[in-house]
């Protein structure tokens, strides 16, 4: 497997873009470890943009910079996580909006007004989702210095009254998207449960890899989420968002009791309808519910004993595969080691 960069100089319909990302000097990032997911204009899509516009951007190398890092997110996200989110922050700092309001009928997300053509191009750091059209940040809100975007105007004037940098730094933790069925933020913990051990990012990087793994992100809302990696790398379920750090740690703990005692309850037949929640203060025995869209895709997620759901898987094409997932959660789940990306290393 090939790295972001190599990958697109391999397809040949990304000379311009492989263009933009030399002349911007963003080559060496985008082959760094990363992860990142690159929404990437093919050649087509530049042909798009007014007549002369590349050509003006190839010599305007802050702005040029800045339009390729808002075509950046951090982590490695497939179709099916991007369709589950409104909003994502890119490393250039501003937000692209997500229109998957027919996600569901098969129909890609729309990143700003560029539809995703070709979707899940796998690399070794990271992965590429193929856009129609080029994206534009505000630039109105972008230093024309180093290039990082804002959200507002008080922010880029504080940006700017403290000096610029001669670099951006990318920040490449993985940002997963709450997963469909429990997109509300929630306050409360699902169940008390001890403190587990967390480790910071550094230690884990200089650590043999775990069967599993956890890894806890704090998203642009200020809330905080976290997936479960399993061994090979891929993400096989994620959280709903936490207030607290403190209570995201919780949900944690509480997967790692529930999933591997977990039973299993199919349904995707249409006569079988999930129990409703139980009222606070009855318990149910833990269970992983496996369900069907409208686009015959599969999903499940885990609820804990008091009904409150934990996690939520990615979907899959099969039903069997679903259960390996589900397999996968009760194999790497009770010895996987924490990964907080919240914790600043001092």
């Amino acid at each position: 497997m090939t790295d972001i960069v190599d990958t697109a100089v391999a397809a040949g319909s990304f000379k311009t873009l492989v263009a933009a990302v030399q002349a911007a000097g963003l080559v060496d990032t985008l082959k760094s470890k990363g992860p990142f997911t690159v929404f990437a204009p093919d050649d087509e899509a530049f042909s798009k943009l007014p007549a002369g516009t590349v050509d003006a951007l190839l010599k305007d190398v802050p702005k040029l910079k800045a339009i390729l890092l808002y075509h950046v997110l951090p982590g490695k996200l497939t179709v099916d996580e991007v369709g589950q989110m409104s909003t994502a922050a890119t490393v250039q700092g501003q937000e692209v909006k997500i229109d998957a309001h027919k996600w569901h009928l098969h129909m890609n997300p729309k990143i700003n007004d560029a539809k995703i053509t070709s979707k899940d191009i796998v690399t070794d750091n990271g992965i590429i989702h193929v856009l129609d059209r080029v994206i534009m940040p505000n630039m109105d809100l972008t230093c024309p210095v180093c290039s990082m975007g804002f959200m507002n105007a008080d922010t880029l004037k504080a940006h700017t009254e403290k000096g610029h940098v001669a670099e951006k730094t990318v920040d490449a933790t993985p940002m997963p998207p709450p997963p469909a069925e429990v997109m509300q933020a929630a306050e409360k913990a699902p169940e008390p449960m001890p403190a587990p051990e967390v480790v910071t990012a550094q230690v884990a990087a200089t650590a043999k890899a775990p069967e599993g793994l956890f890894e806890v992100m704090c998203d642009g809302a200020g809330t905080f989420r976290f997936h479960l990696k399993a061994a090979n790398g891929e993400i096989i379920a994620a959280s709903q968002s936490y207030g607290t750090r403190e209570n995201a740690l919780k949900g944690i703990a509480s997967i790692k009791k529930n999933a591997p005692v977990a039973k299993t309850a199919d349904f995707t037949k249409a006569e079988a309808m999930p129990e409703p929640t139980p009222k606070k203060g009855f318990y149910q025995d833990p269970v992983f519910e496996i369900m069907s869209d409208v686009g015959q895709k599969f999903r499940f997620h885990l609820k804990a004993e008091n009904g409150q759901i934990v996690a939520a898987s990615q979907s899959y094409m099969s039903r069997a595969a679903a259960e390996k997932g589900i397999a996968s959660i009760k194999k790497n789940a009770p010895t996987a080691k924490i990964v907080d990306y919240t914790i600043v290393a001092t």
